[in-house]
């Protein structure tokens, strides 16, 4: 489980029921807002509203090899997704009001969609990506290859819709390294591109845990 922490100023992760507990990333990050993870290929992705200096970034589930994706041309990127099967990351800015993808590692930067009022939760399946808009409150589909509107779903009672995500009927094709007996690890296993990092939690006074990077 990762999550993002705008007061502290950091990113965290922990084991389902929130007993190993480490801090991966505490530099360099200003407002931190969403964050999504990409475990077959050992990676995660956040944006940070740092008013000054926007960005989305990625790293290695472990913490290793940050790098920053985009940084130009963002106002409140708030809104993250990632379609595992088509290795695409999109986002929706709030204060450019935009919906943009690309393929994390490749310069293919693309607007979607321009002109959406506030939106702040993103999803994605198929073709299509679902976000959620604080203005109009509802979910609107947007086609990604034709960059239109087909779809808004209104609730019952309007409200402000926050975070959004899909469940698939079949588990996604691919594993990760750390699928099998938690990866071989002591305490927390994060996978990684290359393989899997064996991490030991923050307030650890086991001494039997143990740290190591295996490559695969």
């Amino acid at each position: 489980m990762f999550w993002t922490d705008s007061t502290k100023d950091r990113i965290e992760v922990s084991s389902l029921d929130g007993t190993k507990r480490r801090v991966l990333i505490d530099m360099d990050l200003e407002n931190p807002r969403p964050i999504l993870t990409d475990p077959t290929n050992g990676y995660i992705y956040w944006s940070d509203w740092n008013r000054e200096s926007p960005k989305i970034e990625a790293a290695h589930m472990d913490g290793t090899g940050r790098r920053i994706l985009v940084k130009d041309n963002l106002g409140l990127p708030n809104a993250l997704t990632y379609d595992a099967q088509n290795s695409m990351l999109c986002w929706a800015d709030a204060g450019t009001h935009k919906v943009e993808c690309m393929k994390p590692g490749f310069s293919d930067r693309r607007q979607v969609l321009q002109g959406v009022q506030y939106p702040f939760g993103i999803t994605a399946y198929g073709k299509n990506l679902y976000y959620t808009d604080w203005k109009r409150d509802a979910v609107i589909v947007v086609d990604r290859h034709s960059g239109r509107e087909t779809d808004e779903f209104l609730p019952h009672v309007r409200t402000r819709l926050y975070g959004i995500t899909l469940a698939y009927r079949q588990c996604p094709t691919g594993r990760s390294h750390c699928a099998v007996n938690n990866g071989g690890c002591t305490h927390l296993c994060l996978a990684t591109p290359a393989g899997r990092s064996c991490l030991c939690p923050d307030n650890a006074a086991d001494m039997s845990c143990q740290e190591q990077r295996i490559q695969v």
